[in-house]
């Protein structure tokens, strides 16, 4: 399984150093553009940029946003907290990246990553119980 699309190491003439491009996907049960305000101040919260966000007319989004690599493991825990369902793929690079972090972190740190995230709303909405909790799974 290769992540070619997916994944591209920046040379050093874009951004005078290596770094990661990631190009995620993800799915959303709630409001995507609610899910990306709530990104944008996550990630500004743990050090990263915020490049640009989009909210088309279709309940998709876009954001598009730069951290450190120290910094992945919170960056993938943001995702998770927010709620999305990122595809198998997304999830693998962003393993990935955290694997090749761990190993290499005194020389990695400092490298950049840039991540472009697009975000699209789930069909089904999960069922909640009065008091807004979802409601359990039902034995079939």
């Amino acid at each position: 399984m290769s992540d070619a699309g997916s994944v591209q190491t920046i040379g050093e003439e874009r951004w005078g150093q290596k770094g990661w491009e990631l190009n995620l996907i993800a799915m959303c049960p709630e409001d995507t553009a609610r899910t990306v305000r709530f990104l944008t101040g996550a990630v500004m919260a743990c050090g990263g940029y915020v490049l640009s966000r989009r909210f088309d007319a279709d309940q998709s989004a876009a954001i598009e946003f730069e951290f450190l690599r120290a910094t992945c493991v919170e960056m993938y825990s943001i995702l998770i907290a927010a709620g999305l369902e990122l595809t198998a793929q997304s999830h693998v690079i962003l393993a990935t990246l955290c694997q090749c972090t761990r190993e290499t972190l005194e020389v990695t740190a400092s490298d950049p990553v840039r991540v472009e995230l697009v975000i699209r709303r789930s069909a089904a909405q999960p069922d909640c119980e009065p008091g807004g909790s979802e409601a359990p799974p039902r034995m079939a």
